[in-house]
């Protein structure tokens, strides 16, 4: 259980808040926006980076680069053996993330990416390499409206988040569905997922490039949206620590507006439209249970075309075996 102390306080949760919006500004611009000295910031960050609450890293966009698709795969194994099929799960290099549905005997949630070159999973045999585990139903990601890496905490104003919204790479007009990652796009991206806010200097000596090639890039790969830029950290460190995935039946008509609302709900930290009964998946973090009914009631509730929902709430699982608020993701 986590205790009020285990809580950032609220500067290093702007700071959090900062980057996740922008995981590479730089410390003095992530100053003058919230208005702190520089060197705090400077400090508070690299305590933060230190002690590993916030990581700053990359990842690809799977269709996009052409590296296959994703679906959500809901599971079911047995109460004795659900850590070690975790960490099992945890583990595979395919899984992009997992977690286990509290109160629901041997339930989980995973992620799995399925490559287009050589697919891995169906819904008859299961996950891949691993057994004692049954798949109650495959959900393949049709439509995003907004992955993890997007969200952030709600702790900045409408200002601030302009302002570091302003010097981020903006996408290219006219993107193609498809970009084929070269050899030196895949060095530049393993770079950066080892350490996003890694400077051009350090970057074009590692990669034998100059400064300008280096930044040239980072940069063609972001405005292509082959890879997003991602902060890292636990919801429940900012003051969030009840987290639920709601799934929703919604009519055809209604996918696009429901999913782009739920997409700019504060409380929603994942959203997308996918194969199945249940076409919308979502999940919500926030600060208490009575939230979740807020949630339901205010969010849901208004909004037209829902068939059906299903909400329930999600405990992480460490890689060690004890529930915590943690999950490989």
């Amino acid at each position: 259980m986590m205790n009020d102390s285990d809580i950032l306080d609220g500067l290093s949760q702007r700071i959090t808040a900062a980057l996740q919006i922008n995981p590479r500004a730089g410390v003095a611009e992530v100053a003058r926006i919230l208005g702190e000295h520089e060197r705090l910031v400077a400090r508070r960050l690299q305590r933060l980076l230190d002690t590993g609450v916030m990581r700053c890293t990359a990842e690809y966009d799977p269709v996009r680069s052409g590296l296959g698709r994703t679906v959500q795969l809901r599971l079911k194994t047995s109460t004795d053996c659900l850590e070690s099929v975790f960490e099992g799960l945890a583990r595979h290099p395919d899984v992009l993330n997992v977690t286990a549905v509290a109160g629901g005997a041997g339930h989980l949630w995973c992620e799995l990416l399925e490559s287009r070159s050589s697919p891995r999973f169906s819904p008859t045999d299961g996950t891949p390499s691993l057994s004692g585990i049954d798949v109650l139903s495959a959900h393949i990601t049709l439509r995003p409206f907004m992955s993890a890496a997007e969200w952030h905490a709600p702790v900045l104003t409408k200002e601030e988040e302009k302002r570091l919204r302003a010097s981020l790479v903006q996408p290219l007009p006219g993107l193609a569905n498809r970009y084929d990652v070269t050899p030196t796009d895949t060095c530049v991206a393993e770079v950066l997922t080892r350490n996003a806010r890694i400077s051009l200097i350090e970057l074009a000596r590692e990669l034998g490039f100059s400064t300008a090639t280096a930044g040239r890039r980072i940069t063609s790969l972001l405005e292509r949206r082959v890879l997003h830029l991602r902060t890292v950290v636990e919801p429940a460190l900012l003051g969030r620590s009840v987290e639920a995935r709601v799934q929703l039946k919604v009519h055809p008509a209604g996918i696009e507006t429901v999913g782009t609302t739920l997409a700019a709900c504060p409380d929603v930290r994942y959203c997308a439209a996918v194969t199945g009964r249940y076409n919308l998946l979502a999940d919500v973090c926030v600060e208490h249970e009575t939230d979740l009914y807020g949630f339901m009631v205010d969010t849901l509730g208004t909004l037209p075309h829902i068939l059906d929902s299903d909400l329930e709430i999600t405990q992480r699982l460490s890689a060690s075996g004890p529930a915590t608020n943690s999950t490989r993701s």
